[in-house]
C-alpha cells in the first residue's frame, strides 16, 4: 500500500467534512470502495442525524468545547468530540441484503484484525447495547458503556465507534477512533485501519477524485444551515 502522506487531504472544518463524504458518497463509482482520513482545520462536534441539536450543543458545552461547531450528519450514531480523536470514512458497496449491523460488524472486524497485525490490542464488544444515563457527557459517543460491535481495548473502554448511512447501492460510514487511549502513533493507526479495511474489503483506493471537492463545497453549505443543524 501506498504511503498515505501522499494522499492527505486538506485541512477542513465539521460542515466541510460532512460536505465531503456527502460528494463522495453520491458519485461514488461502481464497485469502488474509497477510505478517507479526516485532516481537522479546527475542533468540531457531530451528532447523529436523529439527535437533538440543542443536546449536541449542551454537551459541547460540557466539554468546554463551546465555541466549536456543532453539526448534524447525515449518518446515525451519538454525539462525537473531534478534539484529538482519528476520524476516517469509508465509501463502499452495500450489497442488497446486507443489513447495517452486518456491515457494522465486518468493517470493526476489519479494522480489529489491523490493529491485532499492528500491536495494538483490541477487541470487538459483544455486551449489551449501552443506555445511556448520568450527566449530559455520558450520553456522548465514547462516554458511557460501548455499544455492541464497536472496538474495545483489552479492559472494555471505547476506542472505536462509527455510524452507516446508505444510498442505493452505495454505503457510508464515519469512524472516530481515540488514539489518546492507546499506545500507537497517528500514522502507525492509520496504516493499521488502511491494512485491516483492504484485507476485509479487497482493494480499496485512498485517492479522492478531483472534482469531488469542488462538489463538497455545495454540500457543505448544508451542513453550516440552521435549518438542517436545527431541525430538531
Amino acid at each position: 500500500m501506498r504511503s498515505l502522506e501522499l494522499v492527505e487531504a486538506q485541512p477542513l472544518d465539521a460542515a466541510g467534512q460532512m460536505g465531503l463524504d456527502e460528494a463522495l458518497l453520491s458519485a461514488a463509482p461502481e464497485g469502488r470502495t474509497l477510505l478517507r482520513f479526516y485532516r481537522w482545520a479546527r475542533p468540531g462536534v457531530t451528532f447523529g442525524y436523529s439527535q437533538r441539536w440543542q443536546l449536541a450543543s449542551e454537551m459541547a458545552r460540557a466539554r468546554g468545547m463551546a465555541g466549536a461547531d456543532v453539526v448534524r450528519r447525515a449518518t446515525g450514531g451519538g454525539v462525537v468530540f473531534h478534539d484529538g480523536d482519528l476520524t476516517f470514512s469509508l465509501v463502499f458497496p452495500w450489497e442488497r441484503l446486507s443489513t447495517p449491523r452486518l456491515i457494522y460488524k465486518d468493517i470493526h472486524r476489519a479494522v480489529h484484525l489491523g490493529l491485532t497485525a499492528a500491536g495494538v490490542l483490541s477487541r470487538i464488544w459483544a455486551g449489551a447495547p449501552r443506555v445511556a444515563e448520568g450527566s449530559v457527557l455520558e450520553k456522548a459517543c465514547f462516554g458511557g458503556e460501548p455499544e455492541l460491535m464497536d472496538i474495545v481495548r483489552a479492559d472494555g473502554l471505547k476506542i472505536l465507534g462509527g455510524a452507516l448511512r446508505r444510498r442505493g447501492t452505495v454505503g457510508l460510514y464515519q469512524g472516530s477512533f481515540r488514539p489518546d487511549l492507546v499506545v500507537a502513533a497517528i500514522a502507525a493507526l492509520q496504516n493499521a485501519i488502511a491494512d485491516g479495511l483492504t484485507k476485509g474489503f479487497g482493494t480499496i483506493s485512498l485517492d479522492i477524485p478531483a472534482n469531488s471537492f469542488s462538489d463538497a463545497e455545495r454540500f457543505a453549505s448544508k451542513y453550516r444551515s440552521d435549518r438542517w443543524n436545527k431541525r430538531r
